[in-house]
């Protein structure tokens, strides 16, 4: 049985930053599998303090709203949890079943785009890990989806390289 992460631990591995290699573009391009109703790719990136991440993106070749953009964390005796999905609008309904069995209110919707969280609590309830999700507005679109994503969960770019000459029509210093 996979350990309990801890709502801070689950916290700083969000914040760490984790530098994506040179080629990250083309890595996160989903592809068609074979005999499959979706595309998909994976994306490993090891983080600053060099802990291992892993960015797993799956999108419906039929819907492209119907995607998962999901961040995996890789422990060091080699077990993954998954700390976070933003979603695309699908159209099975999601139900945070902790809420639903408190009796709170809009515990369900269907049909929104939404961001699962990873959760102390609900991997205590014995659910899945991100198991708890929240209908947003942060993003409308797979594209708009993944520059979040990346933003959100500190995911730094590589810098473009210099040019060694200038370029004409730029200007000389």
């Amino acid at each position: 049985m996979a350990k309990i992460l801890k709502d801070d631990e689950i916290g700083q591995l969000l914040v760490e930053e984790k530098p994506l290699p040179a080629d990250w573009e083309g890595k996160l391009r989903p592809r068609v599998k074979q005999n499959v109703a979706f595309r998909q790719c994976e994306l490993d990136v090891r983080g600053v303090s060099g802990k291992e991440f892993r960015i797993v993106v799956r999108q419906a070749t039929g819907n492209m709203e119907d995607f998962s953009i999901i961040l995996m964390y890789k422990d060091i005796d080699g077990t993954e949890y998954r700390l976070s999905r933003f979603n695309g609008r699908h159209p099975s309904a999601h139900t945070n079943k902790i809420e639903k069995r408190a009796g709170e209110r809009e515990v369900c919707f269907r049909d929104k785009f939404h961001i699962h969280r990873a959760t102390e609590r609900y991997q205590l309830a014995g659910l899945a890990i991100d198991g708890f999700a929240e209908p947003t507005t942060v993003y409308n679109s797979f594209s708009s989806a993944l520059r979040g994503f990346l933003d959100f969960y500190k995911f730094t770019r590589p810098e473009a390289p210099m040019p060694l000459f200038d370029t004409p029509g730029g200007s000389q210093s």
